[in-house]
């Protein structure tokens, strides 16, 4: 595990650069990632490698690539190749994007607590979905470690974009001294919405954030100075609440996150839609659902969505109609050029708490702001988040531990701890339930655990 916040060291040359993606056949992030990365004239020349177990998708991946590279006249011969080993052999950064088990996984996560009246939406980070996903997600995060100890760049660092960020984030550094950094885009969208709904250009917005991913959050938002929450919170107030009212705010922000931030204070970064899952006030039942307007089931459509856009741009490929894309919100681009330049810049990631959020255990995973430059990511102090926001953020470590533990003892009775404090399965499933849950996704998902759980 990281020490004194420092999550890499050394430095890079930007000749004989690779970087993998692992996953690559992923809708919604390798294509802007490449195109972020592609944006840096001095990145231009690294060797790119894209892995992925589907080779249609790896297929598919390439036409739309090889047209960009084409656009913005970079002459990257690309390797696409379903042989891990071949993508993290030499790699310097390895982009980690794999979804184990696919949509086939994420409906049993899903359906089978649904039989016992247990609704999740997005699935992919906590209560039963999360938990799951989470430990099939640890097992082949612990096999792609080792094998990058064995063959990949000594200085190498993965920078992670799968789901759950927490739990696999303090179970890969665990297993393994490869710093593991944690990246995600919830602190940037939540800023711009806020941003945009004070009418404040973002650039002059002046932020922090602190907590844990997808439950971190926004405990200054100011401009010059000046503290813009009570303008905030003025603006929001007629927004639709369950009582009514018109909806006057940016569906980026919605209705539970207004409410939470009426009884917190703080603006949280998870969506209304997401958000739920994460505390035991809103999905209690249909009911409550409707009443909040959370859609259950989300991840369907959203994949859609995601699946749709994608098969729009290889469409655009084909026709040679793509454009340069817009520099997205991501992290990953940054953090490359930051590290291979020197040039600094300022994220959030998530890391171990090693002494950066007081009022969290050391031994789980927080989301900070972090500096970037040649000795890698070095996340920042942060001190102490107010209690209640503190509370909630313990409630989900909880959950954390105990499913790292899980894996890491291979012992099937700390999955139904993890169950027993997550928040929302524990307000809605009998203990009973649990093991019938356990029993059933272990049994459908056992090609997952290689005996793991046995």
């Amino acid at each position: 595990m990281q020490k004194n916040g420092l999550v890499n060291r050394g430095d890079r040359k930007m000749s004989n650069l690779k970087i993998s993606f692992i996953g690559a056949g992923s809708f919604g992030f390798t294509y802007k990632l490449v195109a972020d990365i592609l944006s840096f004239d001095n990145l231009k020349a690294a060797e790119f490698c894209f892995m992925d177990i589907d080779r249609e998708r790896l297929d598919n991946l390439k036409i739309l690539l090889d047209s960009y590279f084409r656009l913005i006249g970079c002459e990257n011969k690309a390797v696409y190749t379903t042989n891990r080993t071949e993508a993290l052999s030499d790699a310097g950064f390895v982009f980690n994007l794999v979804k184990i088990g696919m949509m086939e996984a994420s409906r049993q996560d899903m359906n089978v607590p649904k039989k016992f009246g247990l609704y999740q939406t997005i699935g992919d980070t906590c209560c039963v979905g999360g938990i799951f996903r989470g430990l099939r997600t640890m097992v082949f995060n612990k096999e792609m470690l080792l094998e990058m100890e064995k063959v990949s760049n000594k200085n190498a660092v993965v920078l992670n974009y799968t789901n759950p960020q927490a739990m696999t984030v303090m179970a890969a550094q665990a297993v393994s001294k490869i710093p593991f950094i944690g990246l995600c885009h919830s602190v940037q969208g939540t800023t711009r919405a806020m941003a945009c709904t004070v009418e404040i250009p973002y650039e002059e917005l002046n932020f922090e954030c602190a907590g844990i991913n997808h439950m971190a959050f926004i405990t200054k938002f100011e401009k010059d100075s000046e503290d813009l929450y009570p303008l905030f919170k003025s603006i929001t107030e007629n927004s639709s609440m369950p009582s009514g009212g018109k909806y006057s705010v940016s569906p980026e922000l919605g209705m539970v996150r207004i409410e939470m931030m009426r009884e917190l204070g703080y603006m949280v970064t998870e969506s209304s839609t997401h958000f739920p899952e994460y505390v035991p006030y809103f999905l209690k039942n249909k009911h409550t659902a409707e009443k909040y307007h959370i859609e259950i089931d989300r991840y369907e459509k959203n994949i859609e969505e995601k699946e749709e856009r994608y098969f729009k741009l290889i469409k655009e490929a084909r026709e040679d109609g793509l454009t340069v894309a817009n520099k997205s919100d991501e992290y990953g681009a940054n953090i490359i050029n930051a590290m291979t330049t020197g040039v600094p810049i300022k994220i959030y990631a998530n890391v171990m708490n090693d002494g950066l959020i007081d009022t969290l255990p050391e031994d789980s995973c927080v989301e900070v702001v972090s500096m970037v430059d040649k000795n890698g990511v070095q996340p920042c102090r942060y001190g102490s988040l107010p209690t209640q926001l503190s509370a909630l953020c313990r409630s989900n470590i909880n959950v954390h531990q105990l499913a790292v533990e899980a894996f890491l003892r291979g012992d099937r009775k700390y999955i139904k701890y993890a169950f027993m404090a997550d928040p929302l399965t524990a307000s809605t499933l009998t203990l009973s339930e649990m093991d019938k849950v356990i029993d059933e996704l272990l049994m459908l998902q056992q090609q997952y655990f290689s005996g793991l759980f046995d």
